[in-house]
């Protein structure tokens, strides 16, 4: 009984007949792939990255997450990056009111590989982005990474019941070394 006065109650709130109703809620998300693999890792960081998505993100990294930044004409000028350094500079994407597209070009071949010198289990991808573009206004911003070398590094967690491969990936580093 109480299930049926709420079905009728939604459908008196939603309307019927000849008038026209408009349902309001959020907009569609993006549709992300399961942390199940580094690839899937590092192509649901591309998805929110480009969607400017702080919450998917935030699933990405790990919380020990480390990025660095070397030119190799200033070895001594190196940036480095935090998972809350990656979460406010999306966040900065999509609080720009004139930031039309973001946009992030994988390169199509993926080289996955074991560090020795990292932890058990690790996981590496060298060179998987070929291209990062955001467009500002009528300004465009491109950064080709053909000039550049960039390592992410991936970190399981295993047991996960809420991945169905029981182990989910995390991106624990990032390293990028530009050259001319």
């Amino acid at each position: 009984m109480v299930l049926c006065l709420l079905a009728c109650a939604s459908l008196w709130l939603v309307g019927c007949g000849s008038k026209k109703s408009t349902l309001v809620g959020p907009e569609p998300t993006a549709s992300y792939p399961p942390l199940t693999t580094p690839e899937n890792t590092l192509a649901a960081m591309i998805r929110a990255y480009a969607a400017r998505d702080t919450v998917e993100l935030a699933l990405v990294y790990d919380d020990a997450y480390q990025g660095w930044s070397y030119d190799q004409d200033d070895w001594l000028n190196v940036l480095s990056f935090s998972k809350a350094d990656e979460i406010r500079h999306v966040a900065a994407l999509a609080h720009a009111s004139t930031v039309t597209r973001v946009s992030i070009g994988l390169n199509p071949v993926l080289r996955r590989y074991t560090d020795l010198a990292d932890a058990p289990g690790w996981a590496s991808l060298q060179n998987p982005i070929r291209e990062v573009e955001v467009e500002d206004g009528s300004t465009t911003y491109d950064v080709y990474l053909s000039y550049e070398t960039t390592t992410y590094k991936f970190a399981p967690t295993t047991p996960d019941s809420t991945s169905p491969t029981d182990t989910t990936w995390k991106i624990v580093s990032w390293t990028e070394v530009a050259f001319k």
